[in-house]
């Protein structure tokens, strides 16, 4: 149990700076969007590593040799995002205006920062699926 709450805080830390990031671009985000922000990033990090574990469960065999392109999904869609902030800031003349989060741009974040999430799948591919079940819940709150 220790070792999952350990897990679940680092794996919150991208989707942490992700939200602050977001929070502070939107200086005057609604309520109701901060809760589907922080919605969108726990849902995406508790499936995650139920998507890892039922892999390794059933399609093994044929997640080997996807298991080697999961850290470039992860590079490409950050540099995607890193890549549309920097034109952003290339571009300028916008400093004043504030830009606010869209569901697209969300998505993306939440994949991007759950990827590793799916690696938990993995390491907890030994337990039973309510174990596993559990561990994903944890990670999600």
């Amino acid at each position: 149990m220790v070792v999952i709450m350990m897990m679940s805080i680092a794996l919150a830390m991208d989707a942490f700076f992700f939200f602050l990031a977001n929070g502070m671009n939107e200086t005057c985000m609604k309520k109701k969007k901060r809760i589907l922000i922080a919605t969108v990033f726990a849902v995406l990090q508790g499936v995650m590593p139920l998507i890892g574990w039922i892999c390794v469960h059933t399609i093994v065999q044929y997640f080997k040799a996807f298991e080697k392109c999961i850290p470039w999904i992860a590079l490409l869609l950050l540099l995607y995002i890193g890549g549309s902030m920097l034109l952003e800031g290339i571009r300028g003349g916008e400093e004043e205006k504030e830009h606010r989060v869209g569901k697209r741009a969300l998505l993306m974040q939440g994949i991007a920062t759950s990827i590793d999430a799916l690696s938990v799948g993995f390491t907890i591919s030994d337990y039973n699926f309510m174990m596993a079940f559990v561990c994903a819940a944890i990670i999600a709150v």
